[in-house]
């Protein structure tokens, strides 16, 4: 897992191990310079392919600046620093940066007007060591040229720790900002890179490891990215003599007459990713229309209301298939009919195989939440933002006060919660929460939530822990509908197109 802090967090951790002290902090500086230029000789290999040009702010972001071009030079690059400030105002780690490039025959030109970065066109790649993590609103007017000139050129950014100009707790930008080609980020990635528009201006993030002491680091609250191989080690191995029933069951309580589609999707979802059997639960006068869409799927009549949703009589009937059950999904297609209110509460209190509680599960606590304590079960709730607000109220615009809100309402409510969006935030009842920036425009189309459902119920089936179940369950429907989006266009992929390309992604898993 890869820390992700906020810019007070950073500066914090920062302080901390440097602690004043100019030859610690430089060699800090150091290893940041070097994962700059690393970034550019492998993205531009060939040390003649052009002039870099390296604009530099007067803070330790430019002072990072003055060590890559350095090292830059010393790799045969040709490499021009321009400095926003009088290069007599810098001081500490800064100063010894300039002067060893300096002292490498680098040149420096101080810019006063914005025309003396007119010919930047004529470079192959702009570094951008012009401003910090620190900075909120827009950047001052001499900086703000600088940055327009920047952009205007139409060169790639490399962007040092964070576009300049942009809120890295937040991911908003001020106005201007560079919009980069690729980040390289210093020690851990920010909040706001993962957060729209943040997380386009960032182009592609590059960790910089800075190797800080441990002991800097504990105590401070952090979120977590999951990698890859995280993800594969939560994966649970087949068993190659086990039964369909070694491979977990997973129940599903979802559709109605209105919407047979909701089930059909978390159904297809469901047996795709590997459990061995799904059951599926729905009233009876679509027993037909289902069958014809599902053929490995066992499916169940429950009793019915004149609307064609389910009725609360079917409470016993779903009862008394739940022993045979692994997991539970509950939600996708139900509708909101206060018989199916007055079903998925009184279901939800007596069962005690995980759950999955999403769409109409989640709208029959509309205006009960606290009625979600009264449980036993281990529960997963995939909200989007707007099923969060009728189940607890809206929720707050910047990331960092989503993130303790969801944190807060998991610990309360003894549950995992996956909040849908991009990124996918996910609270553990521990008070961890995980940020998973995967996926694109192409999951915002009707369907893409009940495929999610079906991915997840199959994992706890399986035996998969609900806070894995919910991490490799948001990683999946966002890679599929990421190499999906490749071949159709993100435009053009709708929610069963993701589950065709669910295949791909468990073979990447399995590995």
């Amino acid at each position: 897992m890869i820390s992700v802090f906020n810019s007070s967090q950073v500066r914090k951790i920062d302080q901390s191990a440097i602690n004043g002290n100019v030859t610690i902090g430089y060699s800090y500086m150091l290893k940041a310079g070097n994962g700059i230029r690393n970034a550019v000789r492998e993205n531009f290999p060939d040390h003649q392919c052009g002039e870099i040009a390296v604009v530099c702010g007067k803070g330790n972001n430019g002072g990072d600046g003055y060590v890559a071009a350095r090292l830059l030079l010393e790799d045969g690059y040709r490499v021009m620093c321009f400095s926003l400030c009088d290069v007599d105002v810098l001081d500490g780690e800064a100063k010894i940066a300039l002067d060893e490039y300096v002292a490498c025959k680098g040149n420096v030109l101080v810019v006063s007007d914005p025309e003396d970065l007119a010919e930047l066109k004529k470079y192959v790649l702009i570094i951008d060591a012009v401003l910090g993590i620190g900075i909120k609103g827009d950047p001052r007017p001499h900086c703000a040229l600088m940055i327009e000139e920047i952009n205007r050129s139409g060169v790639p950014v490399f962007a040092i720790d964070v576009p300049s100009g942009l809120d890295a707790d937040t991911g908003i930008p001020g106005k201007p900002c560079i919009c980069a080609a690729y980040t390289i980020t210093m020690g851990y990635p920010k909040t706001g890179m993962f957060f729209y528009p943040g997380r386009k201006l960032c182009g592609k993030v590059i960790i910089q490891e800075l190797n800080y002491p441990d002991d800097c680091i504990a105590g401070v609250k952090n979120i977590l990215l999951p990698e890859l191989t995280d993800l594969r080690k939560a994966l649970p191995p087949r068993i190659p003599d086990g039964t369909k029933t070694d491979h977990g069951s997973a129940l599903l309580f979802c559709g109605s007459r209105s919407y047979t589609g909701s089930a059909a999707l978390t159904c297809g979802a469901a047996l795709r990713i590997g459990c061995g059997m799904v059951h599926l639960c729905v009233p009876e006068s679509i027993l037909t229309v289902m069958a014809s869409k599902l053929t490995e799927t066992v499916i169940h009549p429950l009793y019915e209301s004149n609307d064609g949703s389910v009725a609360y009589s079917a409470l016993d009937q779903l009862t008394q298939m739940l022993p045979d059950c692994d997991a539970l999904c509950i939600g996708p297609g139900l509708t909101h009919e206060p018989q199916v209110v007055s079903l998925v509460k009184d279901l939800l209190r007596n069962v005690t195989v995980p759950v999955l509680l999403d769409a109409d599960g989640i709208n029959a606590y509309k205006g009960n939440s606290s009625l979600l304590r009264d449980r036993t079960c281990k529960l997963i709730m995939t909200p989007h933002r707007n099923e969060w607000a009728r189940l607890f109220g809206p929720l707050p615009d910047k990331p960092s006060e989503i993130i303790d809100t969801i944190r807060d309402t998991a610990i309360e409510y003894r549950c995992t919660i996956l909040l849908k969006g991009n990124p996918t935030l996910i609270a553990h009842n521990d008070g961890t929460v995980y940020i998973l920036p995967f996926g694109n425009s192409a999951l915002a189309k009707a369907g893409s939530g009940d495929v999610l459902s079906g991915i997840i119920v199959s994992l706890m089936a399986m035996g998969v822990s609900t806070v894995n179940a919910a991490l490799l369950g948001g990683y999946i429907l966002g890679e599929a509908a990421n190499i999906k989006s490749m071949k159709m266009s993100e435009y053009s992929v709708i929610a069963s197109d993701i589950i065709e390309e669910i295949p791909t992604i468990m073979k990447k898993l399995a590995l």
